[in-house]
């Protein structure tokens, strides 16, 4: 019974260092392919104006549809995680994978960051080109977002797209966004300022850029 006893101890001891292993594993997995630290090795979010594979972050966000027969979907979260990976580089996809179907991405809703570790690192966000709305609060108090870019495809095109009042409220650090072009107008249908409500709380600084 003692030599059972001493097994079993043992047992449980290897399954919780294995155990152990596998999350150190994950969390580093993980980041080798979220990181863009300068001189981390890690970077894979092409830290571009105009990513080349606006799909890159796809597995970290999910959705709902919103027309089975257009294949149009709205992106409702972004899976956080507890590692406090370095995401200095957020890509909004393209295309997600919903019940084994894709779909184009072309809303992003309410308060999808809410829980992101993003909310305590500085981060530039780039909005794929087929986004054509916006909701309310979106990207609301995320305090080190510094940078929004609005993405073109390789012809330098992108939809139209709307942004709801109080998109990037209380982003009190974020000081350039970039249309690249497109048009992004506000609830009234008027092109975005940086006294507008939807960046109610920005840097006193912030500046609307047309193109690069």
């Amino acid at each position: 019974p003692q030599m059972t006893k001493r097994t079993n101890t043992i047992m449980i001891l290897i399954i919780s260092v294995l155990l152990a292993l596998a999350v150190v594993s994950i969390g580093t997995t993980a980041a080798i392919w979220t990181s863009s630290a300068p001189g981390s090795g890690n970077t894979v979010a092409p830290a571009t104006d105009s990513p080349e594979n606006w799909n890159v972050w796809a597995k970290y966000f999910g959705g709902e549809i919103i027309d089975e027969n257009l294949h149009t979907a709205r992106l409702t979260v972004f899976h956080s995680d507890s590692y406090g990976l370095n995401l200095e580089t957020v890509i909004i996809p393209n295309i997600i994978s919903i019940d084994g179907k894709d779909y184009k991405v072309v809303e992003i809703g309410n308060q999808i960051f809410a829980d992101a570790t993003l909310k305590q690192l500085p981060v530039k966000v780039y909005i794929s080109p087929e986004v054509k709305h916006i909701s309310a609060m979106a990207f609301s108090n995320l305090p080190n977002l510094t940078k929004v870019v609005f993405g073109v495809d390789e012809n330098g095109q992108g939809a139209n797209c709307v942004l709801d009042d109080f998109t990037f409220m209380m982003c009190a650090e974020l000081s350039t966004v970039i249309t690249n072009g497109r048009s992004v107008t506000d609830t009234a249908n008027l092109p975005i300022t940086a006294a507008g409500l939807a960046f109610m709380g920005c840097a006193s600084n912030l500046t609307i850029i047309e193109n690069l």
